[in-house]
C-alpha cells in the first residue's frame, strides 16, 4: 500500500490501517523514545501515546512518505516531555552483539569494543534529552542534517549548531575517562 493512500484511510478513521502503521513502525518510534529516555517503560509510554495522538494529529502530516520519521518525531517529542516530568535515567537496552558470527575474535577485543560502547552510552545519556534526540537520528538513523531539519521542524543551522554542541559535550565527558584529548594523544 503506497503512503498516500495509508495516510488518507488513516484521516478516514480505518482501524485496520491503523494496525498496518502500528506493525510497521512501532519498532523506529520505540527505538526514537528509548533514545531519548534510556528507560524501556517510558519508551513504551511514549510509543503508546504517539499512536493514541496519531489520529489526531494526522492532518499535520504534510508529506505521506515521511510517516515514518514524522512518527518518530511525534514520539521523540512526546519522550523528551516524560523526561522532564521524571528524573530517573537507567542505561539503554544493550544492542545486538555484532560478533555472534564471526569465530576468530578475541575475548579481549569483545570485551574493549563493549566497553568502549558502554562508555559512549553512558556519556550520551548524561546529554540533554535535545541533543540525544539529534545525535540519535544522525548517527543511528543515518539522517542528513537536512532531513533531520525536517524531521524535527528546525532550520538546518540549529541542527548544525545543536549536532556541534552535542559533540562538544559528549568529548569533554569522554576526555577524563580516557584520557586521551581530542587529537587522540594520552595524557599522562
Amino acid at each position: 500500500m503506497k503512503p498516500k493512500t495509508i495516510v488518507q484511510k488513516l484521516k478516514n478513521g480505518d482501524n485496520e490501517v491503523l494496525k498496518l502503521v502500528y506493525e510497521l513502525f512501532y519498532k523506529s518510534t520505540f527505538q526514537a523514545a528509548l533514545f531519548i529516555t534510556s528507560d524501556p517503560n517510558l519508551a513504551e509510554d511514549a510509543v503508546h501515546d504517539t499512536f493514541l495522538k496519531l489520529r489526531d494529529k494526522i492532518d499535520q502530516l504534510e508529506d505521506p512518505s515521511k510517516l515514518g520519521a514524522w512518527l518518530c518525531r511525534i514520539a521523540a517529542n512526546i519522550a523528551k516531555d516524560l523526561m522532564s516530568d521524571r528524573v530517573k535515567c537507567t542505561s539503554l537496552v544493550e544492542p545486538l552483539d555484532k560478533y555472534q558470527d564471526k569465530k576468530l575474535i578475541s575475548p579481549e577485543t569483545v570485551l574493549l569494543d563493549k566497553e568502549a560502547k558502554q562508555l559512549i552510552r553512558q556519556v550520551i545519556e548524561r546529554l540533554r534529552p535535545g541533543y540525544r534526540q539529534i545525535i540519535y537520528l544522525k548517527y543511528y538513523e543515518d539522517m542528513s542534517v537536512n532531513e533531520i531539519s525536517k524531521t524535527l521542524g528546525l532550520p538546518a543551522g540549529t541542527v548544525k549548531s545543536r549536532l556541534f554542541h552535542a559533540r562538544r559535550e559528549i568529548r569533554k565527558l569522554i576526555e577524563p575517562k580516557t584520557g586521551f584529548n581530542r587529537h587522540n594523544k594520552f595524557r599522562g
